[in-house]
């Protein structure tokens, strides 16, 4: 379905955008992303996914606002001990009325999955269910002023062929916003079909300054059982 009048006039200036025009802008609104998280680190990417038109956000995290989340986006000192989904779905709703914010379950499945978990246990846990689930994803991941950002196509490497435990140092809020943007313009970039052949790659972040590398598999990682190189 072409965009009507109100999108156009809404996405003005993204659709100057070279190579993304409207067809680019139609294939977000047809993306449903699955969020995992809704804390500090993915305050950030939530806000990004509704500013861009992704169609719909489905968000998952049954926690409450606890003093961490104060370094995040979206949530302030009078929040605390509400649940944080509630309060990224209204988040998400003022950032865009055009996007659909839905908590885990309730409509369709999703098309893709945006990772942005502050432990590392679950990210990689969310990981290998969006792997199997064949979503194409990306896992945001901060340690400190910095991070790590993993884009997983459909049919490239998993998370784990280029997971390496990061540093000890607690997230900041410089980290967390990093992070957590850079991850949700790699899927914008996924979606809206921005990248002549989607493959695996790793940013990582030291100072303000991406590094990228692409990811391959790794000998006897799981995801090489049944799949071409």
């Amino acid at each position: 379905m072409a965009l009507s009048e109100a999108e156009i006039a809404r996405y003005a200036r993204q659709l100057l955008l070279p190579g993304l025009g409207e067809m680019g802008q139609e294939r977000l609104r047809a993306a449903r992303v699955k969020v995992w998280g809704a804390g500090p680190l993915a305050g950030p990417a939530l806000l990004y996914l509704a500013e861009a038109g992704v169609g719909a956000v489905i968000v998952d995290d049954p926690g409450v606002v606890g003093p961490a989340d104060r370094a995040g986006w979206l949530h302030g000192p009078s929040d605390e001990g509400k649940p944080r989904l509630d309060l990224a779905l209204e988040a998400v709703d003022a950032a865009n009325h055009f996007v659909y914010a839905e908590p885990e379950g309730r409509g369709p499945g999703p098309t893709a999955a945006l990772i942005c978990l502050e432990s590392p246990e679950q990210a990689r846990a969310a990981a290998r269910i969006a792997f199997e689930a064949r979503l194409p994803h990306v896992v945001a991941e901060v340690d400190g002023e910095g991070g790590s950002v993993t884009v997983v196509p459909v049919g490239g490497p998993c998370f784990e062929c280029s997971y390496r435990p990061g540093g000890d140092r607690p997230g900041q809020a410089a980290g967390y916003a990093a992070a957590s943007s850079l991850a949700a313009l790699e899927l914008v970039l996924l979606l809206a079909c921005l990248t002549p052949e989607p493959r695996g790659r790793r940013l990582d972040l030291l100072r303000g300054h991406p590094a990228a590398r692409a990811t391959v598999r790794q000998p006897g990682c799981g995801c090489t059982v049944g799949r071409a190189p």
